[in-house]
């Protein structure tokens, strides 16, 4: 049985292979598509920032009480003081601001009293939201100016209202500080990537040869309806994990390009050794073999490829969501949660990643994947033994 589906495997991957068009899809585009996206964002985001930061803001001080305030300013941004109280000129130019003192500003100072300080700018303006957040910064600046100058009044100085020192001991081990970023990205990029890898394979492989008519040719061979369900599966699977595995490339030369930018600091590779690989690509294996076997069955219960894939859409969503839902969540003590198909291998992925491997958790997701597998299978064997599915038309 096997032998025979590793025949069709054998035929369905020579096919594939024969089109250089496909395997561009499958092997190079993935690799690419991830460190051009980041680069792209990169290089907008930085020009952008360079943009704000060469502006010059025209900014309108009412009722400066302390020229004090000017010179913290123009340590955070560029600008010139305009005499303009229009405050709709904010709303039409981008670069224009306006900070409002209260009146009596001088006053309240030589009292000790606190002043209302408004920023009016355009939220709308990612050039205005930049200056009114550094005028925010020269607010905070110019407030703690005004705090010391009122306690040394008592002789007294900033580091003196500070009751309670707190120093920070990370704990973890070295080797894993450093790995959060890449928990959080790296099972869902596979995850997406697994399906839609999968996806446009399985169909044609499916419910496409019921189209062409080759389906029937293949099912009145000698060979038993699970070794073709087999076969199918582990050739959709196999392009499913190529397509992941030069994804996961590209996604780790993504983050070395790009990954800081994205506030995720420094990242360590270092977690990402050959045994933490392994761990990764056993968990994908048997994702992948799940997202196959489920595509291959919906194809195959499809009388054409626009039916499959309206089939197998609201399970690509659901994987979409699940993915995102999972993203900030820590790997959970529940077993239950690792029966769960996919969800358990997003976990298992994160622990591995994270160096916080646990065998009980590795192990229950890998039986359950294997035995969902294997019931899709057998439901997928059933299927090719039912007359119906030679019949594209479904009659």
């Amino acid at each position: 049985m096997l032998r025979d589906a590793l025949i069709i495997f054998r035929k369905e991957l020579k096919n594939v292979f024969k089109d250089g068009r496909t395997i561009f899809a499958v092997l190079i585009l993935p690799m690419l598509i991830m460190p051009v996206i980041f680069l792209v964002i990169n290089t907008v985001s930085t020009s952008q920032a360079k943009s704000f930061e060469e502006t010059v803001y025209e900014v309108n001080l009412v009722n400066l009480p302390d020229e004090r305030f000017e010179g913290i300013l123009t340590g955070l941004i560029k600008y010139r003081a305009v005499q303009n109280t229009d405050k709709e000129a904010v709303l039409y130019r981008d670069n224009y601001l306006i900070v409002e003192f209260p009146a009596d500003s001088d006053q309240r100072i030589a009292r000790g009293e606190g002043l209302d300080a408004k920023v009016y700018f355009n939220s709308t303006s990612r050039g205005s939201s930049y200056g009114a957040q550094m005028i925010r910064n020269a607010l905070s600046n110019y407030s703690s100016l005004l705090l010391a100058d009122r306690l040394a009044q008592h002789g007294l100085t900033l580091a003196d209202l500070n009751m309670v020192s707190v120093q920070q001991e990370d704990v973890a081990p070295e080797e894993s500080r450093g790995t959060e970023f890449l928990a959080v990205l790296i099972p869902y990029f596979l995850l997406i990537y697994i399906f839609s890898g999968a996806m446009n394979i399985g169909l044609d492989t499916t419910a496409g040869e019921k189209e062409r008519g080759s389906m029937p040719v293949l099912l009145v061979n000698q060979v038993s309806r699970t070794s073709i369900a087999m076969g199918k599966i582990l050739y959709v699977m196999m392009i499913a994990v190529l397509n992941s595995v030069f994804t996961f490339i590209g996604l780790i030369i993504a983050f070395r390009l790009g990954g800081p930018a994205f506030g995720a600091g420094e990242m360590n590779f270092s977690s990402l050794s050959p045994s933490t690989l392994a761990g990764l690509f056993v968990t994908l294996l048997t994702m992948a073999g799940l997202a196959a076997s489920i595509i291959v069955l919906l194809g195959s219960l499809a009388r054409n490829i626009k039916e499959g894939g309206g089939y197998i859409l609201p399970i690509y969503i659901f994987a979409v969501v699940l993915g995102v839902a999972t993203m900030q969540m820590e790997s959970p003590d529940n077993p239950l949660l690792y029966i769960i198909p996919l969800i358990n291998s997003i976990f298992v992925m994160k622990d591995i990643i994270t160096l916080q491997f646990v065998s009980w958790r590795f192990l229950l997701m890998l039986l359950s994947n294997l035995t969902y597998v294997s019931v899709l299978i057998f439901a997928l064997a059933k299927v090719f033994n039912s007359e119906k599915i030679m019949d594209s038309s479904g009659s």
